[in-house]
């Protein structure tokens, strides 16, 4: 509106200059018109003429009459001489001294002038001579006037048609400027009218917008108090009435701090409205919601939520409240914190329930699978046989419940743990096709492996958790196929620094429609069932797999049509480890057939005896502790090849034992120890390793993995854990004694360490690595560890011809045999 105003004012002075401007030049053209009109040119010299003409004949007159009047001469000659002087002054002289011609016949005249004059004012009276001779200038500038009059004629003409094209011209511009102060002042007028029609229709619309907030403000559902800066309430709303219970007329004129706000706040609120005002520093002021509380009409204290802004006007400053009272709210989020604290209560409840079940389950299972395990190994009848399978089956599936509904609980409480660890890819998917192949021939269906040659290395990963979603989907896969067969397809992509590995389950099955693709990876959903004793229904498997493989970084996808079959493809990242090289069939045996003395810790009676049971099947002395602290006893003259552990017993549990083992200088410091509980085993895992445990596996423990470990002890790198020392070795502990012998035995043991640790970090290479191997390669040829030695002695030949070798494959080899030298070392050193 500024700027409009500007406009029109700028445009109004303008037009008036125009205006004044062009008046004023007409005005001017006007006098000069009239200036010809008054003093005519041509009349003039006319009457030059005539007079001239009187003269004349007034001084014929004279001189015919000897009694002539000189007075009356004299009296025509000024008459003359003051017509002739008009031609040198007014309009006349511009006239004539503008043309050239003129110049001439005026100075005749004013020669006639000078002449005339000077006989008509000589003292004497004038005489005959004088008449004459005045009579003959007369007659002689006579002509020179006649002359003068029609060139006066002629300059008159064209100045007066100089005159008429001037003041045409003058009247074509002052048009031209009429026309555009018309059209200027319709654009003024037509801004005015824009500004007339802006201006009514933005009144219209501040009527509008206050009438709608009048109508906001009256029916908003949150109170509106509007205050001045002493605090005095000017408007209050009827949501603010509902709220406080004042009534409007009531309030208005009363202070807030009379009205709604607590005693006990009043300070700082007069307080901090004083700062405000003095500094205009915005705490509570403009700084959005916040929360506090406030009085009722009957003084009943409630919780509001407040928002207080401010304006400035020409009254000072305004501050207008929004008050919403949320006492309703602030009960639903307390019976919503305690409906969660329930919640949270209920699943802690029901994790501990879990927890405790698969504990308690577990216990059992070990004794009732470790019985079935033995009664196999006994001479059965066929329908015996037959009956000790269905028992074991149903075993392995409700312990694969048990595990389930534990890894549930785990993933939803975020405790479930990978374990990063080297692995062979290949080594690992054959022995689960192996395990797998039997389920798929009682049911005719064939079971294959197909791995890219890009994929034939080692890699690091939770290669527990990567076994148990395979085993899940080749499972699933020969559970729902009735014939045709299942495949494992293994390739992978390499990239820098990663690998994506693909494992595709293909089986030649029902398939499933697209609509159920998802479906099936949902907690408790089956589609279909499979047939026979291989038949489970609580729809877990492929949820569980699927939460773990996206844990892994990966995901399981499926890719089926009904009636063509089912694809499931597990896509993870590993980190590669190394390749693989090509071993001897024979280089890992799997049966031990050299006795070990072994020790079981375990509180449960039937877990006990089977353990006991199982081991002296197998060939091995075993002796027997109910507790952690029984068993210290025991360890702490007897020495044993390898140690059963049980994590959770009374009076003392597995893992404070095992502290204290490894934390004392006994004959089994360093004898292997194996951890068994019947919870998870990650829930104990990482203070099992930390207490010294060399490996941990979760109840029930079969036979065959039992064997296992026995194997991977008794035969780590060749070395027969029970075999006597040999001649080396008797012979330094006879020459030094058992406790230097020990001593020795220790340092070579740290030694060995610091090697193994530098070869996993790569911090060892080239000539340092050979000179550290060539150290130890002596110290165990000293020691009498031949198998040690040669393993050190190949290692040296790579490193210093700077092969391209696996360091953490042969770190692993290095640690198995010093973990069976830490056994010899431990019995040569007690048996001084």
């Amino acid at each position: 509106m500024n700027r409009y105003r500007i406009a029109i004012l700028a445009g109004v002075g303008l037009l008036c200059l125009l205006l004044t401007l062009m008046v004023t030049n007409l005005l001017a053209q006007l006098r000069d018109l009239s200036t010809a009109a008054t003093d005519n040119t041509q009349w003039s010299i006319s009457q030059l003429d005539t007079e001239l003409a009187n003269l004349d004949a007034a001084l014929a007159d004279g001189l015919s009459d000897p009694q002539f009047s000189s007075e009356d001469i004299q009296l025509r000659v000024d008459i003359v001489i003051s017509r002739a002087s008009i031609i040198n002054s007014g309009s006349a002289a511009v006239i004539f001294s503008q043309d050239g011609r003129a110049s001439d016949l005026i100075l005749q005249i004013n020669d006639f002038v000078d002449g005339a004059i000077t006989i008509s004012d000589q003292p004497e009276s004038l005489r005959k001579a004088d008449l004459q001779e005045l009579r003959d200038m007369v007659r002689g500038v006579r002509p020179h006037v006649r002359q003068t009059a029609l060139l006066g004629i002629a300059v008159a003409a064209a100045d007066a048609e100089a005159r008429r094209a001037t003041f045409a011209q003058q009247l074509r511009r002052t048009g031209s400027i009429a026309v555009g102060l018309l059209l200027m002042m319709g654009g003024l007028l037509f801004l005015l009218d824009r500004m007339l029609s802006r201006a009514a229709r933005r009144d219209t619309e501040l009527q509008t917008s206050s009438k709608l907030l009048a109508s906001t403000v009256a029916a908003s559902l949150d109170a509106i108090v509007t205050a001045d800066e002493t605090g005095e309430i000017i408007e209050f709303n009827a949501a603010a009435e509902e709220v406080f219970g004042w009534k409007r007329a009531e309030i208005i004129g009363r202070t807030m701090e009379q009205t709604f706000i607590p005693p006990r706040m009043r300070d700082a609120h007069h307080n901090g409205m004083k700062r405000y005002l003095e500094t205009g520093e915005p705490r509570v002021v403009d700084k959005g919601r916040f929360e506090l509380a406030a009085l009722r009409k009957t003084g009943e204290e409630f919780p509001v939520e407040l928002n207080i802004t401010s304006i400035v006007d020409s009254d000072g400053t305004k501050f207008i409240a929004y008050i919403r009272d949320i006492s309703a709210r602030k009960i639903d989020e307390q019976k919503l914190i305690d409906a969660r604290d329930r919640a949270e209560r209920t699943d802690k409840a029901k994790s501990q329930f879990l927890t405790v079940m698969s504990h308690e389950m577990r216990t059992p299972l070990n004794g009732i699978m470790g019985v079935l395990d033995l009664l196999r190994t006994t001479k059965l009848s066929p329908k015996q046989d037959h009956y000790t399978k269905v028992a074991t089956a149903s075993s392995e599936i409700l312990l694969e419940h048990v595990n389930e509904a534990l890894d549930i609980t785990r993933i939803e409480t975020g405790t479930l743990q990978l374990t990063q660890q080297q692995f062979d890819l290949p080594e690992l998917v054959q022995s689960l096709v192996d395990v797998l192949s039997p389920l798929a021939a009682e049911k005719g269906l064939s079971l294959t492996l197909d791995i890219d040659a890009t994929m034939r290395m080692g890699f690091w990963g939770d290669s527990t958790r990567l076994r148990q979603i395979l085993t899940n989907l080749v499972g699933n896969a020969i559970k729902f196929t009735d014939s045709g067969g299942v495949k494992l397809r293994v390739s992978g992509i390499h990239g820098p620094k990663t690998s994506s590995l693909k494992f595709a389950v293909a089986d030649t099955g029902a398939g499933i429609p697209a609509e159920h693709h998802e479906r099936v990876f949902e907690d408790f959903i089956a589609l279909a069932h499979g047939k026979g004793r291989q038949t489970r229904g609580d729809g877990l498997g492929l949820s569980i797999s699927r939460r773990i493989a996206r844990q892994l970084g990966g995901d399981i996808v499926l890719d089926s049509e009904a009636g063509k079959g089912s694809t499931f493809i597990l896509n993870v990242p590993l980190s590669r480890a190394a390749e693989l090289r090509e071993r001897p069939e024979d280089a890992v045996p799997t049966r031990v057939n050299l006795s070990c003395r072994v020790l079981v810790v375990e509180d449960n009676d039937i877990n006990r005896h089977v353990l006991n049971d199982m081991l002296v099947g197998l060939g091995h002395h075993v002796d027997v502790a109910v507790n952690g602290a029984e068993s210290l006893d025991k360890l702490a003259d007897t020495p044993f090849d390898i140690v059963f552990m049980d994590i959770s017993m009374p009076v003392m549990d597995g893992v404070e034992a095992t502290r204290r083992i490894r934390s004392k200088d006994g004959p089994n410091k360093l004898t292997h120890i194996v951890g068994l509980t019947a919870h998870g085993s990650e829930e104990y895992r990482e203070d099992a390793e930390k207490a010294g445990m060399n490996r941990f596996h979760t109840k029930p423990i079969r036979i065959d993995a039992l064997q296992r470990i026995m194997a991977d002890v008794a035969h780590a790198v060749h070395l027969p854990l029970t075999a006597p020392s040999d001649d080396a070795l008797q012979e330094l502990r006879d020459v030094l004694g058992a406790d230097k012998l020990r001593n020795i035995c220790d340092r070579f043991l740290a030694e060995l360490q610091t090697l193994i640790d530098g070869m996993c970090n790569e911090s060892l290479s080239g000539s340092a690595m050979a000179d550290a191997v060539h150290h130890a390669k002596g110290a165990a040829a000293m020691l009498g560890q031949t198998e040690l030695e040669n393993l050190l002695a190949e290692l040296e030949r790579h490193a210093r011809a700077q092969d391209s070798i696996d360091l953490h494959q042969y770190a692993s080899q290095i640690a198995l045999g010093a973990d069976a030298a830490k056994g010899i070392f431990a019995r040569a050193s007690q048996n001084a």
